[in-house]
This record gives structure tokens, sequence and C-alpha cells, in this order.
């Protein structure tokens, strides 16, 4: 099967519908066996498998965050297989966090994906970026 730019677009929209229904198992059907991520805030050697390591965040996000919410703003195609998601993660937050939100205020960040492809439209490497301020002040203040 070969496959186009429009067909990795679509490809990644339905993965990011399946995060904001929070459907883990939808979101790994669409990566190859194999396949890694790198949580950036998490450091530049943070590179994990998918399956077994990113996913473990995945099914944790819904534990942490009851009602989080997973929206796209901007899909773009990059060169060749990879495709470029702006995305913002909301939700309320857990914990009191000073200057920053109230227990159970909605907060909104921004992300940044960066999806590559396999030639089978299987998601083979997933790259995030985000601001981690409001989470490290999160973590911060339940200490």
């Amino acid at each position: 099967m070969k496959t186009n730019a429009k067909d990795y677009v679509s490809i990644a929209q339905h993965f990011f519908t399946a995060y904001d229904a929070h459907d883990v198992d939808g979101m790994l059907a669409l990566c190859a066996d194999g396949a890694l991520g790198r949580y950036a805030p998490y450091g530049r050697e943070s590179v994990v498998p998918i399956r077994g390591g990113i996913d473990v965040i995945w099914r944790a996000f819904p534990n942490a965050v009851p009602n989080f919410r997973v929206k796209v703003i901007e899909l773009i195609p990059a060169e060749g297989n990879t495709i470029v998601i702006q995305a913002e993660m909301s939700g309320p937050i857990p914990a009191e966090v000073p200057a920053i939100a109230k227990k159970g205020q909605d907060v909104h960040i921004p992300h940044c994906y960066i999806l590559r492809f396999d030639a089978n439209g299987k998601i083979t490497r997933l790259d995030a970026y985000w601001d981690n301020t409001v989470l490290n002040s999160i973590q911060a203040s339940a200490v």
C-alpha cells in the first residue's frame, strides 16, 4: 500500500480523535510494531517504545485528569512521511497551583507533535513538545 500525505493527515486525525476519546487501544492500532516515542520535556534522550512506554502515560491521563481533552488546532503535512500537529491538551487540574490555577480549573496546554509514518500508514515515531510550566507547578504544589 502506497501512502501519501493526505492519508497521513487522515491517520493523524484518527489518532488524535482516539486520544481525545481516551481510546489507547485505538491509538496503538495506528502505531507500527516497534514504534518509538519521545516526550521532549522528559529529556532529549527520553526515546522509549510506544507500547510498554508511552502508552502507560496515555492510560494514566484519564486517572490523573478524568476530563482531559485533546483538540487538534492544525495538521501540517511536512516532507515525506511526516505530519506536524498543533494541538491543545486541556482539563481540570487536580490540585491548587498558586498564581496559576485553582483546583478543578481547566488549563489549556499547547502541544506540538511530530508523527512519522511507514509505507503502510502506521506511526513509527511520535515526538511531543509542550510548555511544562503548568505541570511542574502542579507537581511542586503536591509536595
